[in-house]
């Protein structure tokens, strides 16, 4: 039986910065199918974070496109080069289903299947150099389960869900595919606009990935 495909309440946050007093509002989504008491005892650290950024090789401008969101408060890069967003606790876990594309995948919870595209990247499209290996790329970074974050625009015109995608531990797959040059930063809106456009041009100027090594 397939599963029936629908989107999400219109009041998940729009900003990225994770407030405890409406998870228990999230709890009663049933696209997000999650349970009341596994939430309730998640500790979310509602100011920045104590723990200084790992030093980068490029300074990344500020965040303008969420006010009150400053860049750093979202992103970290880490000794490994990484980016993750600081704690993801609070951005609830779906089980990944279907790889779609460099851009796109379904995901689930309990029992409602949704087809998300990752905000803020623009992977090749299918026929196009590089698609294969942006859709590998994707599937080996989403594995079983991913956390989502909603910005302010929550779907395309296509119906897909626009959400940042995360590892369990944090790790922005949306930066990842950008870093390693599978993916180009979306350039029209969004609040990690500023931060992707910064790491697409280190990626560039790298020739890392199969977009930029041999350009």
């Amino acid at each position: 039986m397939v599963n029936k495909r629908r989107r999400y309440e219109a009041d998940w946050p729009t900003t990225l910065a994770p407030r405890r007093k409406r998870l228990s509002r999230w709890m009663l989504i049933a696209a997000i199918g999650l349970v009341v008491s596994v939430f309730a005892s998640t500790r979310i650290n509602r100011g920045v974070s104590t723990v200084p950024p790992s030093a980068t090789a490029t300074a990344v401008p500020t965040v303008s496109s969420t006010p009150g969101i400053p860049g750093d408060e979202v992103l970290e890069q880490r000794a490994n080069g990484s980016w993750y967003v600081r704690n993801p606790e609070g951005w609830p876990l779906v089980t990944v289903t279907h790889i779609v594309d460099g851009d796109t995948l379904d995901v689930q919870a309990s029992g409602v299947t949704l087809r998300v595209r990752v905000f803020g990247i623009d992977t090749p499209e299918r026929g196009e150099p590089c698609y294969t290996d942006a859709t590998k790329r994707l599937e080996a970074l989403a594995g079983h389960e991913v956390r989502l974050i909603p910005d302010k625009r929550l779907q395309d015109r296509n119906g897909r869900e626009l959400r940042y995608v995360l590892a369990p531990d944090g790790l922005s797959l949306d930066a990842a595919l950008v870093n390693e040059g599978y993916a180009k930063a979306w350039r029209d809106d969004g609040a990690l606009r500023d931060r992707l456009v910064q790491i697409e041009m280190n990626a560039s100027a790298a020739k890392r990935g199969c977009l930029w090594a041999n350009r």
